[in-house]
């Protein structure tokens, strides 16, 4: 018995937390001076709820998490996302791959904040080449393998093109580190 309870709140809360993204997107859009500060966790909860569930622009949940994103994709938010280099590249610009990897880069730098107490800054230090510094490597490989993992799921309805293929078969051997940042 008490594990069916537990099961039934294990289940229940990421449900019940997730139903309310198209709500919190109403009161986010509604809010006249919203300040990023207050709406961090329901960022990150929209990138989670994303990568959580298949790709299906029907459905009011999904769409609102990914608004929620296009929201503060431009806004000043002090996430800086790195996105570039030969696996951004490989990505097709035509289809939702590249979006996808940005929201996945996204996540990753939130959950490092949020639940490991890490801020990845991916800010210019002077003197050395962005795209060697370590958080910006951190958080372009950490997006990444959330990318992939997703992907490498058909059911979640985001195909990979051929390009990017070389990438995947190395996340799924645990070798991309040897092929990402060559």
């Amino acid at each position: 018995m008490i594990k069916k309870i537990l099961l039934l709140i294990i289940i229940g809360i990421p449900v019940f937390c997730h139903s309310q993204l198209s709500e919190s997107l109403a009161k986010m859009k509604s809010d006249a001076e919203p300040d990023f500060a207050n709406y961090e966790q329901l960022f990150f909860d929209a990138t989670e709820y994303i990568f959580d569930n298949p790709v299906n622009f029907k459905s009011e949940e999904f769409v609102s998490a990914c608004r929620i994103v296009d929201f503060w994709k431009n806004e000043d938010t002090g996430i800086n996302v790195p996105i570039f280099g030969s696996f951004y590249n490989a990505l097709n610009p035509k289809s939702n791959q590249r979006y996808f990897y940005m929201i996945a880069i996204t996540h990753y730098i939130l959950d490092e904040k949020l639940n490991s107490d890490r801020y990845l800054k991916n800010i210019k230090i002077e003197g050395q080449k962005y795209s060697e510094q370590e958080d910006v490597r951190e958080s372009q490989i950490g997006g990444a393998k959330i990318f992939l993992d997703y992907v490498s799921k058909e059911n979640n309805g985001l195909p990979i093109n051929s390009k990017a293929k070389k990438f995947l078969k190395a996340y799924k051997k645990g070798e991309l580190e040897k092929v990402f940042f060559n």
